[in-house]
């Protein structure tokens, strides 16, 4: 499949991972455009004897990402502003419907802050990224019983989070 075609059925679930876990759009933007470049650099590499195309391009996307989180501390020392707005692009819903997804957003968004990073990454790969446990197995290195195991206790505590008091 071509690169173009890659990046157009691929793009907005990558773009919704890294936003689910650095929970900043310029920074989801910044890591994108990087997992892309590295996409396109090394997609001559990628063998589909050892997994289907989205294993190997959410792995990118987890180096990354993680990548990202070390080096946070120095790219943003200087920032003093995190823009949580805007989830993703191009969607134009209701007046309404817009005001209930921004509060739903920045609800889930404030939930997910309470998790551990493993815990957001393993949810961001499971429900923004559309991967299965098996496939989050071979991305993270866990078994798929455990992938399953703690994607459930997430999810719980996800829910506690968002109850209302």
């Amino acid at each position: 499949m071509p690169f173009e075609d890659l990046y157009q059925t691929h793009f907005k679930s990558v773009y919704a991972y890294v936003f689910a876990r650095v929970r900043n759009r310029t920074a989801a933007e910044d890591i994108c455009a990087n997992i892309w470049k590295k996409c396109y650099e090394h997609l001559a590499s990628f063998d589909d004897t050892k997994g289907v195309f989205g294993q190997w391009l959410f792995t990118i996307a987890r180096n990354e990402t993680n990548m990202y989180g070390r080096l946070f501390w120095v790219k943003n020392i200087f920032s003093l502003a995190e823009d949580e707005e805007n989830f993703l692009p191009g969607m134009d819903p209701t007046p309404l419907q817009k005001l209930e997804e921004n509060a739903f957003r920045a609800e889930l968004i404030r939930a997910l802050g309470h998790l551990s990073n493993q815990e957001r990454d393993l949810i961001s790969l499971k429900f923004y990224s559309g991967l299965n446990n098996r496939q989050i197995a071979e991305v993270t290195q866990l078994s798929e019983t455990n992938v399953g195991t703690r994607l459930h206790r997430a999810v719980q505590k996800l829910r506690r989070y968002m109850e209302p008091v």
